[in-house]
């Protein structure tokens, strides 16, 4: 009876913390990492050499730990919590909030490690110091020798930061420490698999299977290899294009060709980028430097300013372009620049119903 007591207690108490702590600093995380997802976040990361910049976050996630998983975390870790469940118990726990970016490429980790120690937004843990389980050439490769390295049998790879805001509605003494997951989609893939099949220490796996998650791992591993060596090749590429205005429009000489009009792009804006622009019919670079005047973009970014109250941009900067391929007046061009502003709000609210309709 006093276990049943002492347990509705610990819930009350979590479900109060996660009211006045948890959820506040969630919604702070969720509106930082906001900006990083944005294109030209990144944009100081950016080759001075014409290559698109890198735009390194395919997705980002943050959850806060259910009640039910701080309960089992205590009694499996009593060591760590040996005041069992109690309010102190959920001040120590470290990952009552969890967040995990999601890059395309393992070139691109060091880049959210430079964030995460330079942005001014994060202050990371000296009890806990990040740690990397990756191999050690993969870390010495990608400069990322200062997190200690480490390894599972499994072969789970990823890197791990414990973590406070350095500015939030909490007082510093109430911020909480959560903890951050950097990994690669590939990473991500094998990890969200292996939670299914054998996540906690207690139910390992048979040998044959713990042999085939390791040989999985490995190849995972390889194909995550070959996919930053293409994406390597390409900012390379990029980076030493030439070109002649009767080429065609492709990814390696689309970022250079937009920048010298004044047009930064990201990488994964290249594709819509470019399959707008031939729908267009604009498939050389002649056909884009002749409507990319100097005057015509001025245009494009006053009229946005003047309409949307933004700065457009590079997809939208590119669709307004395309949009003014044929139109002979300065009236014409604003009317069709407009046009698009409202095809692109339509599109946003669609997605807004679509996602409100989901929850």
């Amino acid at each position: 009876m006093n276990y049943i007591k002492e347990l509705n207690n610990f819930l009350q108490e979590y479900e109060k913390y996660e009211l006045d702590i948890l959820k506040p600093t969630m919604e702070e995380i969720d509106s930082i990492l906001e900006k990083w997802k944005a294109p030209e976040y990144w944009e100081h990361y950016a080759s001075k050499k014409g290559a698109a910049s890198p735009s390194p976050i395919r997705m980002t996630l943050v959850r806060i730990k259910h009640p039910e998983k701080a309960v089992d975390k205590i009694f499996r870790k009593r060591n760590q919590f040996p005041d069992g469940l109690s309010p102190k118990s959920i001040h120590l726990m470290e990952d009552t909030i969890g967040v995990r970016i999601i890059v395309y490429f393992t070139s691109q980790l060091p880049l959210i490690d430079k964030e995460l120690r330079s942005s001014g937004h994060f202050e990371l843990s000296d009890l806990s110091p990040p740690e990397a389980y990756a191999s050690p050439d993969i870390l010495a490769r990608f400069g990322l020798t200062h997190i200690e390295q480490k390894s599972k049998e499994s072969g789970y790879a990823s890197i791990h930061y414990t973590v406070r805001l350095t500015e939030s509605v909490l007082e510093k003494s109430k911020r909480p420490s959560f903890e951050i997951q950097v990994r690669t989609m590939a990473q991500e893939l094998w990890s969200e698999l292996e939670h299914v099949l054998a996540y906690k220490p207690d139910n390992r796996p048979h040998f044959s299977a713990k042999r085939r998650l390791q040989i999985l791992s490995k190849e995972l591993s390889v194909i995550d290899e070959q996919f930053n060596l293409l994406y390597e090749e390409l900012i390379h590429n990029q980076e030493t294009a030439t070109y002649h205005e009767t080429d065609p429009l492709n990814f390696e000489n689309l970022p250079k060709v937009l920048m010298e009009i004044g047009i930064k792009c990201a990488l994964n804006e290249l594709n819509p980028i470019l399959k707008l622009l031939t729908s267009r019919g604009i498939n050389s670079i002649k056909d884009i430097l002749k409507i990319a005047t100097p005057r015509r973009l001025e245009t494009i970014r006053n009229t946005y300013m003047s309409s949307a109250g933004y700065t457009p941009d590079a997809l939208e900067i590119c669709a307004a372009l395309a949009a003014l391929k044929g139109a002979r007046t300065k009236e014409l061009e604003i009317d069709r620049i407009n046009s698009q502003i409202e095809v692109h709000r339509s599109n946003i609210l669609e997605k807004f119903s679509l996602h409100s309709d989901r929850h």
